[in-house]
């Protein structure tokens, strides 16, 4: 979904965008034994009206079809929307050297943004598939539509105890569509050029919950962050991916996974919900220890992943692991992963900024580091060395 809007092609954004794209596409994420991707591709363009194309094989030009009813978004077609890359190569060529002239002396400034996301949701759900939207956008939307937002960026809150405000969504609807999105398996990855405030709290908050990503080039400058973007678009269009997924994760007695972290939904306390996952995705889970283990027997974690292949299959990985119980701190922290702790401190700290102020999740982090510290100092450390807070391996 390209945003047509007066700014992004007059600083040749969209044309940019529409002359990758021809060999992007050629490099679709595939199963190993196939020789082409089973994935379809479909193209929207949007302003404050959104600009459906029929890219069916067998046209000699893509056809175009308008909705203007932003409020209740439909799919104008489902024959020629999503196709086979390979089989209506010709035609989506054509598309994507037109969209730049098509909107050339196009005006409009004014953008939505959630019914660009129902628009696609809705065209996966009508094909009963799961699926991606890369979305390009620019600005606040603020045209009138579901999920317009005014800019609330108000310097005076910053270093109070209402900045968290400005880190919460402005309206629920992107709340609900997130949710929306999961259950129908259609993950959101956005690109973002603004060039002022556009509010990431609030359209950020569908790629987070639905396994996407956000890219944000502040101020795109053509010379400058081209091949950023390039890079970063290559490499999210190309990598593996799963849909669908559904989580679980089982331990044996002695302890148990009580919260969950990452770009995922959770409908109840056991089911983590992921409408995709891809290799750079990682799901944090943290585990309470309310009983007796065991040194012989040690501990037992088993994840399950229940996910969709990008060839369609229905796929189970399991990963089970066995870990050594130990009475000794000393062999606590000489196993101690510091990445996955750095990793879980981080994502506890970003949930908790939409509820406390920065400063006292900052004093948090600090005290808990100070305590590993003091704990290892106590407990570890040889009397002799002052100095020392790292263990030797």
């Amino acid at each position: 979904m390209i945003d047509v809007s007066y700014s992004n092609i007059k600083n040749g954004l969209v044309k940019l965008i529409c002359e990758e794209l021809k060999t992007m596409l050629e490099k679709l994420p595939k199963e190993e034994q196939e020789e082409m991707s089973a994935i379809r591709v479909g193209f929207i363009t949007y302003n404050k009206v959104l600009h459906f194309f029929n890219v069916k094989s067998n046209l000699a030009q893509p056809q175009m079809m308008v909705v203007t009813d932003v409020g209740e978004v439909f799919v104008p077609l489902l024959d020629g929307f999503l196709v086979n890359y390979q089989e209506s190569q010709s035609v989506i060529h054509n598309l994507l050297d037109q969209i730049p002239d098509m909107f050339a002396d196009s005006n409009e400034n004014e953008t939505v943004f959630a019914p660009v996301i129902q628009a696609g949701m809705e065209a996966l759900k009508a094909a009963d598939c799961p699926g991606k939207l890369f979305i390009f956008h620019s600005s606040l939307p603020t045209a009138e539509a579901p999920g317009k937002l005014k800019n609330r960026d108000d310097k005076k809150l910053v270093n109070t105890d209402k900045e968290k405000i400005l880190f919460q969504p402005q309206t629920n609807v992107y709340d609900s569509l997130a949710k929306d999105c999961v259950a129908h398996g259609c993950s959101v990855t956005l690109f973002l050029f603004p060039s002022q405030y556009v509010d990431v709290a609030s359209l950020g908050l569908v790629p987070q919950l639905t396994g996407g990503t956000l890219y944000k080039y502040n101020n795109f400058q053509m010379h400058l962050d081209r091949q950023q973007f390039l890079n970063d678009l290559r490499n999210d269009i190309e990598k593996k991916i799963g849909f669908d997924a559904i989580m679980r994760v089982r331990t044996s007695t002695g302890f148990r996974a009580t919260d969950f972290f990452g770009g995922i939904l959770m409908n109840n306390t056991t089911d983590v919900e992921m409408a995709a996952i891809d290799c750079d995705k990682a799901v944090t889970v943290e585990f309470k220890h309310d009983d007796k283990l065991s040194e012989d027997t040690g501990a037992l974690i088993q994840c399950a992943v229940l996910y969709t292949t990008i060839s369609g299959q229905r796929r189970l990985r399991i990963h089970n692991l066995g870990l050594n119980c130990s009475s000794q701190l000393a062999d606590l922290y000489k196993s101690c992963e510091t990445d996955a702790l750095i990793n879980f401190f981080a994502k506890s700290a970003f949930k908790a900024v939409l509820h406390q102020p920065l400063k006292v999740i900052r004093e948090i982090l600090v005290n808990q580091t100070a305590h590993m510290l003091a704990c290892y100092r106590k407990n570890c450390a040889s009397p002799s060395a002052a100095s020392q807070f790292t263990c030797e391996k």
